[in-house]
């Protein structure tokens, strides 16, 4: 998962100069944040992950670069410099061949023809204290199997004990955010996940991400080279919760659009795609009668919340541009989505082998 504090950020500046001068040294022409390869400009973009064994990889998706942050602590430069040249070989091997084996043939060959030596172009490499790196935080676990408790409790065949568990779940969230914004900690990490990767944007991308704005995260549409995902981010808690709805709901949307075509008679891209964004309207029609019920001090410190977060994304986000999807709307077929978003309930899902929890919906 990608992470954004004051340390990073740092390290990401850094480590972007350390590139800078490799590429210059290669002898490429490089701007102030891109470079030029066979009179294209690419960017230079690094970001920083947390967890996971391995140092460092390569998005080609993004033409990006990310470094494990036990880095900012472990690596001594030489050793920095290092990964950067590996990582910029996979880079450089993507530009001139296309998608490779990782460390195939052609990666071998770029990295002899810029000059690299036999370990940097070693698949593996190993650091000392390695496992110091620790994924997540304990108090962020403990919030989110009280959250979980609380969603099974929605599910309650009992109305008044569903709403009331999907409240308390909300507020619980709230809770946590708020003790974190009280800290007034300037250097709380932001963490970024991506979910939801596909060729191009559509009405389900866009439905999921109006309904990931109720759980307090900055979600964005971003597209990289022949693909869009939806980018998640905000604090750890919020992140790895908003992922696990938003992985269920792309299954979720597909079984409830054959259910509603099966016994309304929908059928065509068109309806399928109003459908879709019904169920995001309804979802947010119910969503904002829920944080309505909260009490005045609750709504206050919503606000607050969510200021906060507005704030500490633009470490990630500094412009943002905005776009909806062009549909010729069907309207009966909106209006049906709308009552699914309306009676959606969150559930837990199962555990998988992968050890990822997933969120989805059930008609309550």
């Amino acid at each position: 998962m990608i992470i954004y504090d004051q340390t990073s950020i740092a390290f990401i500046q850094r480590t972007e100069e350390l590139l800078k001068e490799i590429l210059l040294t290669l002898g490429f022409e490089v701007k102030t944040k891109r470079f030029i390869f066979k009179k294209y400009l690419y960017p230079i973009n690094i970001v920083v992950y947390e967890g996971g064994s391995d140092l460092g990889h390569f998005n080609p998706s993004y033409f990006q670069i990310a470094l494990n942050r036990k880095l900012i602590y472990l690596a001594k430069d030489a050793v920095l410099r290092d990964i950067l040249k590996h990582e910029l070989a996979h880079y450089l091997a993507f530009l001139e061949y296309g998608p490779i084996q990782a460390h195939g043939e052609e990666f071998k060959q770029t990295c002899r023809r810029y000059g690299f030596p036999d370990e940097i172009s070693a698949a593996t490499m190993s650091l000392d204290n390695a496992n110091l790196s620790k994924e997540g935080d304990i108090n962020s676990e403990r919030i989110l199997e009280k959250v979980k408790k609380l969603l099974q409790l929605a599910q309650s065949s009992n109305t008044h004990e569903a709403e009331l568990a999907t409240v308390k779940a909300n507020a619980l969230l709230l809770r946590h955010n708020l003790d974190h914004v009280n800290l007034k900690n300037n250097d709380e990490p932001i963490y970024l996940d991506r979910v939801l990767v596909q060729k191009r944007k559509d009405a389900k991308i866009t439905a999921v991400y109006d309904m990931l704005k109720h759980f307090i995260v900055k979600p964005v549409i971003s597209y990289g080279k022949n693909s869009c995902c939806l980018e998640v981010s905000g604090p750890l808690t919020n992140v790895k919760l908003a992922v696990y709805v938003a992985n269920f709901l792309d299954q979720e949307f597909e079984h409830l659009w054959n259910k509603a075509k099966a016994e309304h008679q929908l059928q065509g891209l068109r309806a399928k795609n109003s459908f879709f964004l019904g169920i995001a309207k309804g979802f947010d029609e119910k969503m904002k009668e829920t944080k309505a019920s909260f009490s005045a001090a609750d709504q206050k410190s919503l606000m607050l919340v969510e200021k906060d977060l507005t704030s500490r994304t633009k470490m990630i986000y500094r412009s943002l541009s905005s776009s909806r999807t062009a549909n010729n709307i069907d309207s009966r077929a909106g209006d049906i989505g709308i009552k699914s978003g309306k009676n959606l309930t969150i559930r837990q899902g199962v555990e998988s082998s992968f050890k990822k929890l997933y969120l989805g919906f059930s008609k309550s």
